[in-house]
């Protein structure tokens, strides 16, 4: 028998995570324990005895740590992973984090333990790309702006003025930042809609963009041509404000920003001083600098800023897809296969030469 602990949460439902893995993993005859943990905010900071910072995890190791005795497979989200949670098992084999990238566990310590950590990249990219589409109408054509007015009794009859009214994308140009999962989903999304698309990524071929329709280009010409430019790069210190003073002023005074990515991938301040000075149009945001957005933000006053607070990722349907990724791999490795999504595979390749 084969003993798993899930620790959801209220993003990634337990007891659905517990059906799926009990479908996926079923010939192991796997006794399936669950634990709802408490979502508190996110955290960062580095816990006793790790290296490294852990981020975006809420709770304490010591809460976990009482339940991990016998486990084999840990499965998680948001709880922090330290050597000690791994250490309290006594029989731990793996751990699976259903997210794209699992920085609330101490790698170090598992490759140390040689525990393989599993990930669930592109989990959520459907999701996100929905989303971003939706959010670009819902901005572009005052969607958002019309109704908060209405509600409040407010009949505006300018939006369907001239200089009021928001534009079609059809023949419009999107600028993709960041061409992995995401970026290629909202792709074939934009071409639905007839728009052109250009696409920066120097981490993925040109010959690929262009089998799927995309014009592949520099940064800099994405933001002086584009009427849409949205962000999909992960959070390093490479893309940390990547969109500055100087790529915001290369924009078209019409255009829009859109990120749905990483708050940190934009400079606020910079943002700000170019919305007020009309070096863009508008932007178009799910995720800030710093969550959650303090009561006395510039956007929340900004009439040409749509914001949500960070939900692009959340769908019903990313919970099954995140937990039958990492079922479907700890599958593999039970099988004596290597997973697809191992994020520290020299252990893997230790077990293998024993």
């Amino acid at each position: 028998m084969l003993k798993i602990l899930i620790v959801g949460d209220q993003f990634m439902n337990t007891s659905a995570a517990k059906s799926y893995a009990a479908e996926v993993l079923a010939e192991f005859n796997p006794e399936i324990e669950t634990l709802e943990w408490e979502f508190r905010g996110y955290q960062k900071g580095r816990l006793r005895g790790v290296k490294q910072e852990l981020r975006e995890f809420t709770g304490t190791p010591e809460d976990l740590i009482k339940h991990m005795k016998n486990v084999e497979v840990l499965i998680v989200h948001l709880a922090p992973i330290t050597k000690e949670v791994m250490e309290a098992s006594g029989k731990l084999r793996v751990v699976g984090c259903m997210r794209g990238g699992p920085v609330n566990i101490d790698i170090d310590a598992a490759t140390m333990l040689g525990i393989p950590v599993l990930r669930a990249p592109g989990r959520n990219a459907e999701a996100v790309a929905d989303y971003t589409i939706g959010l670009i109408i819902a901005h572009v054509r005052n969607i958002v702006r019309a109704c908060t007015l209405l509600k409040q009794g407010i009949w505006r009859d300018e939006f369907y003025f001239y200089e009021e009214c928001g534009f079609e994308l059809e023949n419009k140009v999107l600028g993709i930042v960041g061409f992995g999962k995401v970026g290629r989903e909202v792709a074939k999304r934009a071409k639905a809609l007839q728009m052109r698309i250009l696409a920066y990524d120097p981490y993925v071929s040109p010959n690929l963009m262009k089998s799927l329709g995309v014009e592949p280009t520099t940064l800099e010409k994405l933001l002086e041509e584009s009427d849409v430019v949205t962000l999909h790069v992960r959070l390093t210190d490479e893309t940390r404000h990547m969109i500055g003073e100087r790529e915001l002023k290369r924009m078209k005074p019409t255009a829009i920003l859109v990120n749905t990515s990483r708050g940190e991938i934009v400079d606020e301040k910079a943002l700000i001083k170019a919305l007020n000075e009309g070096w863009i149009a508008g932007a178009a945001l799910d995720v800030f600098e710093k969550e959650p957005l303090p009561p006395d933000h510039p956007f929340l006053k900004m009439d040409n800023v749509t914001i949500t607070p960070h939900i692009a990722g959340a769908s019903k349907e990313v919970v099954k897809r995140s937990v039958i990724m990492i079922a479907e791999d700890v599958k593999r490795l039970l099988k004596g296969e290597k997973p697809l999504y191992c994020v520290n595979p020299e252990v893997l390749e230790k077990e293998k030469a024993k």
